[in-house]
């Protein structure tokens, strides 16, 4: 393996192909795949945040599957009150085995690298690095509506724990991911073929999640949140590598917000990378998500709860 290949763990909440559920968990992972010489999944975890864990946990086995993608999953805790779990102890058994060479991606709760920690007091000194998606500066508004934090809000006593931890930790704040947008039109352009061609899955997949953006927000496209959080682990020239000093106190943490931290108050220091150029970086998600298509050779994903839409 070369030397310049990192070696991740996805820790995420999964709901490519649920109406009503974002799909940029499953964009970061297709990203990743479209980055072959630059990192290896080692395995994926289920966690929730944008569902329950058993709706998180099924919708990712029949994406792997469908997509056949040989990367072993392992079942995260359902809930902040359940930190032990498959997911925590699979995390806790590959960093001891392989100190200082796994990278985790974690887009989700925080709660399977919680029970890491809660089962190995040193799992965060043996991890590579943590690239997290979470947290807002201030909120964030679309149109008039606000939209809550579902990742950092989850599970704070989590949160509190990684960003508090021995490891390089990054964080893609949410308003720092804003840049991400991508339009239908841009879809259209990329990725609409005709059915007998690879690509027009990734088109008919993610229309539902535009509709929903357009009906909830009023936005023509949506911000592909995850997706940042997986660049900067591969492509960190993307970005500006920025550090912030933030407050660690649960009760920001539970709606997930990120206060600067000022003197005399716990603090943590984190990387809180920046879009260098908000073109440069969607279109070099493009081009990667169309290298995975074509290595998958990908035909039309669904997800389970839209095995019988029609979208064109």
């Amino acid at each position: 393996m070369s030397a310049s290949k990192k070696r991740v763990v996805m820790d995420f909440d999964n709901t490519m192909g649920i109406p009503g559920c974002d799909v940029d968990d499953g964009l970061a992972l297709l990203y990743l795949v479209g980055n072959p010489e630059h990192a290896i999944i080692e395995a994926a975890c289920s966690t929730y945040g944008n569902n329950r864990l058993d709706v998180v946990h099924a919708n990712t086995e029949v994406l792997l599957d469908e997509l056949g993608l040989d990367i072993p999953l392992y079942r995260g805790g359902q809930d902040p009150a359940h930190p032990i779990s498959e997911a925590a102890e699979f995390l806790c058994d590959i960093v001891d085995r392989n100190p200082g060479e796994i990278s985790i991606l974690a887009t989700g709760s925080l709660t399977n690298l919680r029970g890491a920690s809660l089962l190995d007091d040193d799992f965060f000194s043996k991890v590579r690095e943590i690239s997290l998606m979470g947290g807002i500066t201030q909120s964030l508004a679309f149109n008039g509506k606000i939209m809550d934090e579902l990742n950092f809000a989850c599970d704070p006593q989590a949160t509190y724990a990684v960003l508090n931890s021995a490891c390089k930790v990054a964080t893609a704040t949410a308003n720092n991911c804003l840049p991400a947008f991508f339009t239908l039109e841009g879809f259209k352009k990329h990725f609409y073929r005709e059915v007998e061609q690879n690509g027009g899955f990734m088109y008919d997949i993610c229309r539902y999640w535009f509709r929903d953006m357009e009906e909830r927000y009023r936005l023509d496209g949506f911000c592909c949140w995850d997706v940042v959080s997986a660049a900067y682990l591969i492509e960190p020239e993307l970005f500006d590598d920025a550090m912030d000093t933030f407050t660690l106190s649960e009760a920001a943490f539970s709606i997930g917000y990120l206060e600067r931290a000022f003197e005399g108050v716990p603090q943590a220091t984190v990387h809180t990378p920046v879009i260098r150029d908000a073109q440069q970086f969607v279109d070099a998600m493009y081009a990667s998500w169309q290298r995975a298509i074509d290595l998958l050779g990908c035909s039309g994903f669904r997800g389970p709860g839209l095995s019988r839409m029609h979208y064109r």
